[in-house]
């Protein structure tokens, strides 16, 4: 059964599965993110997300990450692949304002502030320098680094970052129905407060970060240089795509791609495609076929609640391109979300 399109040719000999963890407060505004049940809860989402793929056990969060619809985070599907490849990862904190009670990589920064009221990213730069000395060094340990992103947020500080650029796109979002008004009404004030016009920035593609963007672009965007020699493949929806963008505007060579899942690709509210096709990479995308999940809160991933997250479009490929069949996926991903541990009350 063919579910990933198009063919992954190349068979990585020491994939690493990496996810940049991060925080950005244009993730509070009310309506924007459903990456956690309350707009306070969001910045505990991705340190929880990293506990669960490393230890299927929830530690720093009250409770389970879920979108305000009651479905479970991303992470359960990102955690099932890697239990079923036993491929390693890595999670790497920039502008983490919650940390994990797991090993990981700390690139420092502060989490990203409001895009409304204050420049987003002030330390970009210096993010992005860190996070290519660290890509060098995996470049060293690695022939395949898939890069995963969670920041509650995210997509509304990508299409900040895209309009900065000049691409008149849409984002996707972790809602079933797209706040697009709310997204362009946020972006318009930010661009007004940093008097930044649409594609003002095409040449300043840091200064969009650090005005516009969020922590979790500059440490992919370092990784992606540091990268070079190595295969990277960014594994995630819109926000990815901007990173993409951003790449390309920056001018950083390399074997890159994007793999992200069927519910992205298909969401008409979004531009995937077309900011993708724009860069010259090639995109993959899987069908991860959680329609067939016994679980009703996983089933919805298939109506266009989540659609992508926590790598997971990427990590279901590493699941496929490694012989896993889709059923095998979907069952250990409901074996996942009902073996999880959540904190004692």
């Amino acid at each position: 059964m063919k579910w990933i399109y198009p063919d992954f040719e190349f068979r990585p000999k020491r994939p690493l599965f990496l996810c940049i963890i991060s925080n950005t407060d244009t993730g509070k505004i009310p309506g924007i993110s459903a990456a956690g049940t309350t707009p306070e809860l969001t910045d505990y989402t991705p340190g929880a997300d990293a506990e669960l793929v490393e230890t299927n056990k929830i530690i720093t969060m009250p409770e389970l990450p879920e979108a305000p619809g009651g479905s479970p985070t991303p992470a359960i599907v990102t955690k099932a692949a890697l239990n079923l490849t036993g491929i390693p990862s890595l999670f790497v904190a920039s502008g983490l304002r919650k940390k994990p009670a797991i090993p990981y990589v700390e690139l420092g920064g502060s989490a990203g502030s409001d895009i409304r009221l204050h420049s987003a990213v002030p330390n970009a730069q210096a993010l992005y320098e860190n996070a290519s000395l660290l890509g060098k060094k995996l470049a060293r340990l690695s022939d395949c680094v898939f890069i995963g992103e969670s920041i509650a947020g995210g997509t509304t500080t990508a299409l900040a970052v895209l309009r900065a650029l000049g691409y008149s796109a849409n984002v996707s979002s972790s809602f079933a129905s797209n706040p697009t008004e709310l997204k362009l009404r946020v972006v318009d004030e930010a661009m007004k407060r940093a008097g930044i016009a649409e594609g003002s920035l095409k040449n300043d593609p840091l200064r969009a970060v650090a005005e516009l963007g969020d922590p979790m672009m500059p440490a992919a965007l370092g990784l992606m240089r540091g990268l070079k020699g190595t295969k990277v493949v960014l594994a995630g929806g819109t926000q990815m795509a901007a990173v993409l963008a951003l790449g390309k505007a920056l001018q950083i060579e390399g074997d890159i791609s994007i793999a992200t899942t069927k519910y992205i690709v298909e969401d008409k509210t979004a531009s995937f495609r077309e900011i993708v096709e724009s860069t010259g990479w090639p995109y993959y995308y899987v069908d991860p076929g959680l329609e067939m999940s016994k679980i009703p809160s996983v089933q919805i991933y298939a109506q266009g609640y989540v659609k992508e997250g926590v790598g997971m479009g990427g990590a279901a490929l590493l699941a496929g391109i490694y012989g896993v069949p889709r059923e095998r996926l979907v069952e250990e991903t409901d074996h996942v979300l009902m073996t999880v541990e959540l904190p004692k009350k």
